[in-house]
């Protein structure tokens, strides 16, 4: 089968493959649904590889570097013990319960949850080391976008995927308490990038977007440009002009949960497609290349050890810096609790230093790239 490079990037053939029962209530389908994946080439760049071979020529970086690497991080989670968000959480399921089972379920959780918490007083949250990261990034001249959720308040629908914080839920940082709202300023202070991270039900929903935006750019004083999908839940016939509508510069959606590679055949941003309209948009997809959970996880996706994780993730660099292409990766912030998790993202970092990247948030990548 011959691959239509323009039809790809439109996303025509993701239409296409989507499944035949897709809505919003159906779990994300994810790589198995994917033409390249099919034709086993989801693990090569094979637009760029065909636009270099036709003539073009490699984006240029900043200091002559080979290529670039977004580090971004999705903010499911704020706190590991909390009894505020797990009442939330429960309520959720309740609304969503479909029996009496599911029900009472519920209702023996909020026991539990009960127990648990009062188990956890007075000890520290081991989530509550967001200054970690940034350290971490720092400590090779590197800062990352972060996606938060605009806060439970602030989302009309729930889904029970969807996170459970607020932004006025208190937690540590750098030793200090205060709240998320608080963190998130502080870190936008410092430099990184802050991004929407959008409830389940906001995909199609231009008024439920806007919002949820309007709701973290007060937080911050400035406009968000960023934007990812949460549970990268999206509909590539809808979302794209939601998106561009609602103000955002980038989206970073476009990767899977299951598996890495190049869901578009692309590590080049380009603008995405209308096709109810048959007209490009402004925004601009920086695509996701690397999950640390569709690696790590023991439940789903591949199901790797970190030394094998580790080998995906430098083949994948490999054909990144090949094509002088963009290497988006995302590590959830509760991979701080895994040593492992954390202990490979520690290991990629110096090894993506070592290979001379061009290494920031989607913001300053893209600043350069454009």
């Amino acid at each position: 089968m011959n691959i239509d490079y323009n039809k790809l990037l439109q996303g025509r053939y993701e239409a296409e493959f989507l499944p035949n029962d897709f809505s919003p209530e159906r779990i994300v389908p994810d790589f198995g649904f994917n033409i390249l994946n099919r034709l086993g080439l989801l693990y090569r760049p094979i637009v760029d590889e065909n636009y270099l071979a036709q003539g073009g020529k490699k984006p240029v970086w900043p200091e002559g570097k080979p290529f670039a690497v977004c580090l971004t991080h999705d903010v499911d989670h704020v706190t590991l013990h909390s009894l505020k968000q797990s009442i939330r959480s429960r309520s959720t399921r309740l609304l969503n319960a479909t029996d009496r089972l599911k029900t009472l379920q519920v209702g023996i959780g909020y026991g539990k949850d009960v127990i648990k918490a009062s188990m956890h007083i007075n000890k520290k949250d081991p989530l509550h080391c967001y200054e970690r990261w940034l350290d971490a990034e720092a400590s090779i001249g590197a800062r990352s976008t972060f996606f938060f959720w605009p806060g439970w308040s602030h989302v009309t629908k729930k889904h029970i995927s969807d996170c459970e914080y607020d932004l006025s839920d208190m937690i540590l940082f750098a030793g200090r308490k205060m709240s998320v709202s608080e963190m998130i300023k502080e870190i936008d202070r410092q430099g990184w990038e802050i991004g929407l991270h959008p409830s389940w039900y906001s995909f199609d929903n231009l008024n439920e977007l806007k919002k949820q935006k309007d709701a973290l750019e007060r937080v911050l004083g400035h406009d968000i440009v960023s934007v990812r999908q949460h549970y990268l839940h999206y509909d590539i016939r809808v979302t794209p002009k939601i998106h561009d509508e609602a103000g955002f510069a980038y989206d970073s959606t476009l990767g899977f949960n299951d598996n890495v590679g190049f869901r578009f055949g692309t590590c080049y941003p380009w603008k995405l497609y209308n096709l109810q309209q048959e007209a490009q948009l402004n925004i601009v997809e920086v695509p996701l290349i690397v999950q640390e959970g569709a690696m790590l996880r023991r439940d789903k996706g591949l199901r790797l050890d970190n030394i094998t994780s580790f080998k995906y993730v430098k083949q994948i660099t490999e054909s990144v810096k090949n094509v002088g292409g963009v290497l988006t990766i995302l590590w959830h912030p509760t991979a701080i609790m895994n040593q492992d998790w954390w202990g490979l993202y520690s290991a990629v970092l110096e090894y993506l230093k070592g290979e001379n990247a061009y290494i920031g948030s989607i913001a300053e990548i893209m600043k350069a790239f454009e």
